[in-house]
């Protein structure tokens, strides 16, 4: 099999986005949760992409990270597949978590099926290399990728459950929940690369066709930090607004 290794240092950045992803998803649930009508759907959507985005980029900036003796390369059609693969699997979520009640039942349900949706981001991002022979994967590793998924994916739905009303209590908690969602994610995704195996002799299909990896890393890094910094400003704007307007009616 063709050894691999990492980047360290996009290994470090992938990690910080994952952390920056929890916390915009766990802003965007107390922005959906405290709207309605129209306002409501924005957050969604917004609070949708800003997630999906930061999922995917992180799984993104992770790929970037892996290094093969061989070109790597991305096909564009399955890359932007997966992106979309994590914008649904966050709305999904996102309306999950803002629903009146959340019983077991329905948040394993949830669970599985945002479990499943970041899982298959992840397989269909690997599959964007177009690698001939095709990925071998070790079975037991590979199920053990899903299975983090499922469970860090139930535990992100019922933390953003609970913090998911404002104040200052749940600002801090959701700091310290972000750090472990954050790090669940990168769990799956490295768990998951572990389980990848590339025969000799091995070539990458997208090398030449596919999206150039040069400085894309840095690009995908840049782009995630600002949908991240004006989701956030963004929503900071919105609670001052409330919180003005609510005075005023007191007024």
């Amino acid at each position: 099999m063709l050894l691999s290794s990492y980047n360290n240092v996009l290994v470090t950045f992938s990690l910080i986005v994952a952390i920056l992803a929890s916390y915009t998803a766990l802003n965007m649930a107390s922005r959906v949760s405290s709207s309605t009508g129209r306002a409501s759907a924005f957050w969604l959507i917004g609070g949708s992409f800003a997630m999906g985005f930061g999922v995917w980029s992180m799984h993104f900036i992770g790929m970037l990270a892996f290094n093969l003796p061989i070109s790597l390369g991305y096909d564009i059609p399955l890359t932007l597949l997966s992106l979309l693969i994590a914008i649904a699997s966050s709305a999904f979520a996102l309306w999950l978590v803002c629903q009146k009640d959340l019983p077991w039942a329905r948040l394993a349900l949830g669970g599985l099926l945002m479990g499943s949706g970041i899982a298959a981001m992840h397989y269909t991002g690997m599959a964007a290399m177009l690698m001939t022979p095709s990925v071998i994967y070790i079975p037991w590793i590979f199920a053990l990728s899903i299975v983090i998924a499922v469970l860090a994916s139930g535990a992100a739905l019922w933390i953003a459950f609970q913090l998911r009303k404002d104040s200052k209590k749940a600002t801090y908690a959701r700091i310290g929940a972000s750090l472990v969602m954050g790090c669940a994610i990168v769990g799956m995704h490295y768990t998951g690369m572990a389980a990848a195996q590339f025969p000799v002799g091995s070539f990458c299909g997208a090398a030449n066709t596919g999206i150039d990896t040069k400085w894309l890393a840095v690009l995908v890094i840049v782009v995630s930090l600002a949908v991240f910094a004006i989701a956030l400003i963004i929503s900071m704007l919105d609670v001052r607004t409330k919180l003005l307007a609510t005075s005023l009616d007191r007024a």
